[in-house]
């Protein structure tokens, strides 16, 4: 275990932090809980462990929770550029587990692309028996999104000295908030803090770009198709990033037998409304406590 001087002391939940080196790797994850199943809570592109603070302790009781910062995310250090890709993360994921020596995971729940990659993880880890996907990311961004995002995706664009331009650049502007705002979810300026922080380290713009840039959603659905694992998606009806009504057309064709579920949000509101999340959770946590 290495030192935590590089997590802020104003962090979301410090005293879980862990720092531990697999590989290349030096992981930031937060740890709680001694007892029962495993929880792996996965964040979305440019997020961090933080998005899951309100609902990590109301798990710790009932389970171990591992919540990590992806590779090229926030305070995880040390993923090259070119190893972002979601297989390659899967299997660094499960070295992850294998080096805290704790079981499972059993239950994976995913924002955004941290439900595609629960998906790619799955495929080389058979002890995932349930997945709840909150937003999940199975569908090609609309229009707008890839207007905002599309020149951040170039090669050039991805290269270090751009990164450090774009993070100085939103860190002294309002980017972050108008970038949360397109979400439709109106985080409270309490939350909004994290982001503006995250992405005023270029490296956390590099991670978060490239992770982006290398996501292969049909190829990951196409292997997922024989995912033996119980699959929950919850859609936002108000998600402008991810449209529920072209999200629930994959989700027939590759996941027919995947239950859906439908709220009134937008793309984190897991964030505004975590008690939503927490209760669906701990339902599929009892019933996979009684199998």
């Amino acid at each position: 275990m290495n030192s935590l001087n590089r997590i802020p002391n104003y962090w979301p939940h410090r005293t879980l932090s862990r720092s531990i080196d697999v590989g290349n790797l030096r992981w930031h994850v937060q740890i709680t809980g001694e007892t029962g199943p495993t929880i792996l809570l996965l964040h979305g592109t440019g997020a961090s462990a933080h998005s899951w603070s309100e609902i990590i302790p109301q798990l710790a009781g009932h389970a171990r929770i591992v919540v990590p910062d992806l590779p090229g995310h926030a305070f995880t250090l040390n993923a090259p550029v070119d190893s972002l890709r979601l297989h390659k993360i899967a299997s660094e994921l499960k070295k992850l587990m294998h080096a805290l020596a704790l079981p499972g995971p059993h239950l994976v729940v995913g924002h955004s692309a941290g439900a595609l990659l629960a998906l790619s993880y799955a495929e080389i880890n058979p002890e995932i028996k349930c997945i709840i996907g909150l937003n999940p990311s199975l569908v090609p961004p609309p229009v707008s999104y890839t207007q905002f995002f599309g020149p951040l995706l170039s090669p050039f664009t991805r290269s270090s000295l751009i990164s450090f331009a774009l993070a100085k650049f939103a860190g002294a502007s309002s980017m972050i908030d108008r970038l949360l705002d397109s979400t439709n979810t109106i985080l409270p300026e309490a939350r909004r803090i994290f982001y503006r922080d995250l992405f005023s380290n270029p490296k956390h713009v590099l991670g978060a770009m490239n992770f982006m840039a290398a996501a292969d959603i049909t190829a990951v659905l196409n292997k997922a198709k024989a995912c033996r694992a119980k699959l929950i998606w919850v859609l936002g009806k108000n998600d402008v990033w991810i449209p529920a009504q072209q999200l629930k057309q994959t989700i027939a064709s590759y996941f027919p037998q995947a239950t859906v579920i439908e709220w009134p949000g937008g793309h984190l509101m897991h964030e505004l409304e975590p008690q939503k999340a927490v209760d669906l959770i701990l339902q599929e946590l009892l019933l996979l406590q009684g199998t």
